[in-house]
């Protein structure tokens, strides 16, 4: 009984052998999509060097220019340090002058003390002075003459006007009127602007709305150098 019982069992062991094989080879194995792997390595961005951009471009202060602190005076205007100057106040006497009973004609001067003025500038191209008025002024021009004076008999003098006689005088008139142009800058102030340079010399701003007076104020200075360097 127990040799039919290992002839049974051996038996079922062969059949399985046998049969295992086609078990396997009837089996279908899915194959999977195959992918390529990349691997990247990361990086950060590298950052941009920021474009410098041109400064902008500075406006230039306004300049205030001062004004002055009494009307109808000239005063020096110091561009350089944006100040103004106050000028001598002197005096000057208007005489009127004949020459040989008037034959040799006659001649208006205008006279003050002292051959030099204790208020001097050096010359330069851009002189430039400031005048307030008290409004009522239409032609500042007509009212304001600039003049430059001659040291005579330590005084300063100029000549006004001049009239030829019957006899010629060949006495020349001194010192000489110096043109100027204005300008408004602000109301009831103007800027006094000269064409020209100033020679070296004495000078003098004298109000002319009366000629009829006898003693006229002179805002006067005096210029130290024909030039400057």
């Amino acid at each position: 009984m127990k040799s039919k019982v290992t002839i049974t069992a051996l038996l079922s062991l062969i059949a399985y052998c046998v049969h295992l094989p086609a078990q396997t080879q009837t089996k279908t194995v899915k194959k999977g999509v195959k992918y390529d792997t990349i691997i990247v390595k990361h990086q950060p961005p590298v950052a941009k060097k920021p474009v410098a951009k041109p400064p902008a471009p500075v406006k230039p202060a306004e300049v205030v220019i001062p004004v002055p602190e009494f009307i109808n005076q000239p005063y020096y205007y110091d561009t350089d340090g944006n100040k103004i100057i106050k000028l001598e106040n002197a005096n000057a006497i208007m005489a009127t002058k004949k020459k040989t009973l008037g034959l040799k004609g006659a001649k208006q001067t205008l006279s003050m003390d002292a051959n030099s003025s204790r208020t001097r500038f050096m010359a330069k191209k851009d002189i430039v002075f400031i005048i307030k008025t008290s409004g009522d002024v239409i032609d500042l021009t007509s009212y304001i003459k600039l003049y430059q004076f001659v040291p005579v008999d330590q005084k300063r003098e100029v000549t006004i006007n001049a009239k030829d006689g019957l006899l010629n005088d060949k006495d020349e008139a001194r010192g000489k009127l110096i043109n100027f142009s204005v300008k408004m800058i602000s109301p009831d102030n103007y800027m006094v602007q000269l064409p020209d340079q100033l020679d070296a010399g004495e000078y003098g701003f004298v109000w002319v709305k009366n000629m009829e007076l006898k003693e006229f104020v002179v805002y006067a200075f005096g210029i130290d150098w024909k030039s400057i360097d």
